[in-house]
């Protein structure tokens, strides 16, 4: 079987290192020999160890050094195709597999921030990668407007393990521990605890649905964030009057178990390439509440699988929330239609299924082929 080289420098847990350790981990099961080159004591390194994947500690802050040492890698382990999942270990590697030769280079697109740059980032993208990943069709149509040609550009979307998210009824022990009242709604979100998740809406929305009278917990289930942060996140809680009201749960790994807890999942995102965690809540049969932005209306379908609202409306997505919680049975019956589509789309053993048909068709071919459609008019690249 061929030998994979997986590589990506992020070193927290977000949605793409997620991503990037389910190929890992499903390619490996598969037969296929896979390395997973990352920064040293990241969570890709801790958590590819536990799963006892082959790992290739690589600090990619420092060029010249990360590239010396991943050309004499690629070499010595005769690599038969690379997939790199973010910028920095892209260009790594385009720079390494030219110095080596080997066989392909794919880049997995994981946001949907445009290409930007002249020649060099055409030579990148182009003359240097075999083939591009988009993990939405969204990405897909950003990277064909950024000057890529269409047939070098396939949509693999994300998936999940649809067997740790089944519909299931509220975790007693949990109703405990976040000592959640007998009465009252639980709304919430699991997301890192960044701008572009739209926090300070949801914070405003709940306000909102707090002067109507109801009674409701929202649970904000993630981390990423440094303690400044954390407390400018407290701070605006406090200035809306709904501290009480909102519980910051901090990095949990139960989420299927919090999902349980939730009446209604929240994604109010300014920005996003497809969201993990709204597929998590989809396989786990949650009514949905989301915004309009990047692959999201690929996964909601609005009043079929969810509600969807423009992104920084607080008023429409209380609104939206609002519908939910006064209307149980139309919850249901969208929480019901988001499992069947997360069933559809988003089943992780179709995403594998995918990467190893296009690894193998690569390997096969054995060069790459250009990605050019037509010169980008931007100036910068991602």
């Amino acid at each position: 079987m061929p030998t994979i080289l997986q590589i990506d420098k992020q070193s927290h847990l977000t949605g793409q290192t997620m991503r990037t350790l389910l190929e890992a981990q499903e390619l490996s099961s598969r037969g296929y020999r896979v390395i997973l080159a990352c920064q040293p004591k990241s969570f890709l390194e801790q958590s590819g160890r536990e799963r006892g994947l082959e790992i290739l500690p690589l600090r990619m802050n420092y060029f010249l050094p990360s590239l010396m040492k991943l050309a004499f890698f690629l070499r010595r382990e005769n690599i038969d195709l690379i997939n790199a999942h973010g910028y920095p270990d892209h260009l790594l590697c385009a720079v390494a597999r030219k110095i080596t030769g080997v066989r392909a280079l794919v880049r997995t697109k994981h946001n949907h921030v445009p290409l930007k740059g002249g020649s060099f980032s055409r030579y990148l993208y182009g003359t240097l990668t075999s083939r591009i990943v988009a993990i939405s069709e969204h990405i897909r149509e950003v990277m064909i407007q950024s000057g890529l040609n269409p047939s070098q550009v396939i949509t693999i979307r994300t998936a999940i393990n649809l067997r740790q998210f089944t519909p299931q009824g509220k975790n007693p022990h949990l109703l405990k521990e976040f000592n959640l009242p007998q009465q009252g709604a639980v709304i919430g979100i699991v997301a890192r605890l960044t701008e572009r998740k739209g926090f300070k809406h949801l914070f405003e929305a709940v306000k909102l649905l707090v002067d109507e009278g109801r009674t409701l917990t929202c649970l904000v289930v993630g981390g990423g964030a440094s303690k400044e942060k954390i407390a400018a996140l407290k701070k605006y809680a406090a200035s809306l009057g709904v501290s009480e009201h909102i519980l910051l749960t901090g990095r949990r790994s139960d989420i299927p178990d919090i999902l349980s807890l939730l009446d209604v999942f929240i994604l109010p995102s300014l920005a996003e390439g497809l969201g993990r965690s709204l597929l998590e809540a989809m396989a786990a049969g949650k009514p949905i509440v989301a915004t309009t932005v990047g692959g999201i209306p690929e996964a909601i379908e609005h009043d079929k699988s969810g509600l969807l609202v423009p992104p920084g409306d607080s008023r429409a997505l209380s609104r939206a929330i609002g519908l939910l919680l006064d209307n149980p049975e139309k919850a249901q019956e969208l929480g019901h239609a988001s499992r069947r589509r997360a069933e559809l789309l988003f089943d992780e053993t179709k995403m594998i299924d995918s990467i190893c048909a296009l690894y193998e068709e690569l390997i096969a071919n054995g060069q790459p082929k250009p990605a050019l459609h037509r010169s980008p008019s931007c100036t910068q690249y991602s």
